[in-house]
């Protein structure tokens, strides 16, 4: 039997037999929860970093890889913090490639620093990044983030450059900031080859940052912005995860996405799991839910692994229920973004 830890409150597993037909077949692996930029809205101003020593070591992370791909698991996405502060993370992305079964590997980063690590993470087997822009005004870029755009946009040049295809942008929208720039972020997809996915603002790291329901901006009103300039937008789909819902701009043969938490949840048959840089699986972004796994995989054989994970797909099942008869709302959700893994 295992427990899950949520928050202060302890709950126990049932010992059962996964279903079956349960896959997981996307795990997002945070690297580290330290990170170069300051957005308001995923790192408050006093964040204690996780201990350098008590962060997993890369070889446990792929152990769980390897177990994982027995069940299902094909895609590896590499976060943080800023997943680029993490020594020799180039190292990591081949050790992932050498895992038989893990045919795409990805990151999501800020891309302040992507310039100097593109070919690096290319010729480690990098299939393709996720990049976070959240306004394209530099002034506006530098109050959300306190970081330069220039910079992130030197290092999409270098990415595309080498080869890191495709790149998508991450722009979270929150009314009365940035929802005017919709159609800029259309127009900057299309000239750099791109394709952006607007973002709801989530209600992560409740208590210690700012998050009202008006800050979100309703998707819908973005797509149909979209539809009055291009005319009306085509459904598509793309290399990832689910989560975005995606269309095709036939006026400009580029794409768009947007990501729904809260106003169209995109949850079911979800089949994700999360691993914290300190060795927590993380089940649900909606839940603080997480399983103490770093025992388990510095400790135990490559079996003893496995059926651990068994437990774990078992949580995973009980938790999707719970989501769904608690209509997709975010319970408590106290631990910030970055410390998540983004």
């Amino acid at each position: 039997m295992i427990t899950i830890n949520s928050g202060n409150k302890i709950r126990l597993i049932p010992v059962r037999e996964p279903n079956p037909e349960t896959k997981i077949t996307y795990l997002r692996i945070s690297v580290t929860d330290r990170c170069n930029l300051k957005c308001f809205y995923c790192r408050p101003d006093d964040q204690e970093f996780i201990p350098r020593e008590e962060v997993l070591d890369y070889e446990d992370m792929v152990k769980l890889v390897r177990v994982l791909t027995k069940f299902g698991l094909k895609s590896v996405r590499i976060t943080g913090g800023e997943p680029l502060l993490r020594k020799d993370i180039d190292k990591f992305i081949k050790m992932l490639s050498e895992v038989d079964g893990i045919d795409d590997i990805s990151m999501t980063t800020n891309g302040i620093t992507l310039k100097k690590h593109a070919k690096a993470l290319k010729e480690a087997g990098l299939k393709r990044l996720n990049i976070s822009i959240d306004s394209l005004k530099p002034d506006l870029f530098y109050e959300i983030t306190k970081g330069n755009l220039e910079d992130v946009m030197d290092g999409i040049v270098e990415a595309k450059k080498y080869g890191i295809e495709p790149i998508k942008i991450n722009a979270v929208i929150i009314k009365g900031l940035n929802e005017n720039e919709a159609l800029d972020f259309v127009e900057f997809g299309k000239k750099y080859g791109v394709e952006v996915r607007f973002i709801e603002m989530m209600p992560i790291g409740q208590g210690q940052i700012k998050w009202e329901k008006d800050m979100v901006q309703p998707l819908e009103r973005i797509k149909n912005l979209i539809e009055e300039k291009y005319g009306k937008l085509k459904p598509s789909t793309s290399i990832g995860s689910g989560a975005a819902r995606v269309y095709e701009i036939p006026q400009l043969n580029t794409k768009v996405g947007f990501i729904t938490p809260i106003s169209n949840p995109f949850c079911d048959g979800c089949s994700k799991l999360r691993l914290t840089v300190e060795g927590n699986i993380k089940l649900c972004l909606r839940t603080d839910d997480e399983i103490n796994a770093k025992d388990v995989l510095k400790n135990k054989t490559e079996k003893e692994i496995e059926e651990f994970v068994k437990k774990v797909i078992v949580a995973k099942e009980i938790s999707n229920q719970n989501i769904q008869f608690n209509n997709y709302s975010f319970g408590e959700c106290q631990r910030i973004m970055t410390s998540i893994g983004g």
